[in-house]
């Protein structure tokens, strides 16, 4: 967890730029995910494979890390994690695009509760 200027505890996935490819489990909500962060050097961006741990169903391939707005949340349904996942910078830096340079430095994927429909 980190702190941020309100006070209020901020949760986010760590990256680590100096390992991808890789893989990883989270556990978010009362399941645990297995994430593979890529990075396509053509276009320049980073993708996020997304599958259900114990049973390894994939729900997401390649899908965009983008800045400000929601992972996965094109296909999203009731199999993906409880928090929205949203790559952000909240340190007040003037960012707006993920770079291999700020990606899980000052650029985290924090989860953000999901409100009710």
């Amino acid at each position: 967890m980190q702190l941020i200027d309100l006070g209020a505890e901020v949760e986010y996935i760590d990256i680590d730029t100096e390992k991808v490819p890789y893989d990883f489990s989270v556990k978010l909500g009362d399941k645990t995910f297995s994430f593979t962060i890529r990075y396509n050097e053509v276009g320049g961006f980073f993708t996020a494979d997304l599958a259900v741990a114990a049973t390894g169903e994939v729900l997401a391939y390649g899908d965009p890390i983008r800045y400000g707005r929601p992972m996965f949340g094109t296909i999203e349904d009731e199999r993906f994690p409880l928090p929205v996942i949203i790559p952000l910078c909240l340190t007040g830096d003037d960012v707006d695009t993920i770079t291999w340079e700020n990606m899980g430095k000052t650029v985290k994927l924090y989860l953000f509760e999901r409100r009710a429909a």
